[in-house]
């Protein structure tokens, strides 16, 4: 009898938890948003979901590498002789881990992330990490770094677990545009002196030369795009970074990632992620904040010719292919023009 009441006293202590849960949020629990952690359990529904996910994103990567030759000449030695091109690939050595980031796909917040795995921060919450640091120097350590011996370098591209976030190369850029070159901010204001002058001198035409903004304020989406194709038929590799194509940033078709995160399925690939990589089961990702970006494409392709539309997909077209996203937006103008 009196072991009966320790077993009962025992089950109500590992219980209480629940409970005190449960009266502090209620019976809804539907506003509960993260995923349960993976289990062995092949009946682990989104988990193994997920992992399909992952295999087809992996296996649509590789065939594309394999078929489309449009690489420029690049090679795996040549990525880690010239480390120049693992420069947006940092580095969490206590969870084995490599992210490759991409500005404007939530590299923010997947800096702040990375920050807390590494141990770089006290802080356990991401949003307490104010958003400019994680993108000072040094805060994060790179696989660029010099201090790294060659045999090291090839040892974690081998072993540790990597991952990259994509997302739709057209939204990026409106959102790169829009960030950079058209909002009133500090970032901002140093992008338009640093680009947009050379931009508007370089594509205004005619009278309209008299009137250049001595800010850099005043380019357009059309004038912006000519801008891109034509460094990036001229030299890819000195783009800026928050609108390089992915191929330069990540080199994917050299480095074998074993995670293919999207915008489009962030909150769920954050949380694969985080779990595959054995993080702390109490950190997430920072809730998802729906993009306004995605509402105003349609705005800004509108604003292009025909003819640098196709000439914006040529030079992205690789980014369109390995990653799996359409250009339907371009057969769909196509189609409006030619019918009215």
């Amino acid at each position: 009898m009196e072991r009966e009441h320790v077993v009962r006293l025992l089950a109500v202590c590992l219980a209480l938890p629940s409970l005190v849960y449960y009266i502090l949020m209620g019976s809804d629990t539907s506003t509960v948003r993260y995923h349960p952690l993976p289990t062995d359990d092949p009946d682990e529904l989104w988990w193994s979901d997920w992992e399909k996910v992952q295999r087809s994103r992996r296996e649509a990567l590789a065939y594309g590498c394999k078929h489309y030759k449009n690489l420029r000449g690049k090679s795996f030695f040549k990525l880690v002789t010239n480390r120049r091109y693992l420069y947006n690939l940092v580095i969490d050595d206590k969870h084995r881990t490599v992210y490759c980031y991409v500005p404007k796909v939530a590299c923010t917040n997947w800096k702040r992330m990375m920050m807390i795995l590494s141990g770089r921060t006290n802080k356990t919450d991401p949003l307490a990490i104010r958003s400019y640091v994680p993108h000072v120097e040094g805060v994060l350590p790179r696989l660029s770094s010099s201090r790294m011996t060659s045999s090291l370098l090839h040892h974690k591209l081998r072993t540790y677990t990597k991952f990259l976030f994509v997302r739709h190369p057209v939204e990026r850029l409106v959102s790169a545009y829009r960030n950079k070159l058209v909002i009133n901010s500090t970032s901002a204001a140093d992008f338009k002196r640093r680009y947009g002058i050379k931009i508007l001198k370089k594509f205004r035409k005619g009278d309209a030369v008299q009137n250049i903004s001595k800010t850099g304020h005043g380019v357009t989406f059309a004038e912006f795009v000519s801008y891109l194709i034509e460094k990036r038929h001229e030299s890819p590799q000195s783009m800026n970074e928050h609108w390089a194509p992915y191929v330069e940033l990540c080199h994917p078709c050299f480095i074998k990632y074993n995670i293919i995160g999207k915008y489009e399925t962030l909150e769920e690939d954050a949380e694969y992620v985080l779990r595959k990589i054995g993080a702390p089961p109490s950190l997430h990702f920072p809730p998802l904040v729906t993009s306004k970006t995605t509402a105003l494409v349609e705005a800004h392709m509108n604003t292009l010719t025909p003819e640098l539309r196709k000439k914006l997909y040529n030079a992205y077209q690789l980014d369109f292919k390995l990653f799996g996203y359409d250009y339907v937006k371009e057969k769909d103008y196509v189609t409006q023009e030619n019918g009215s």
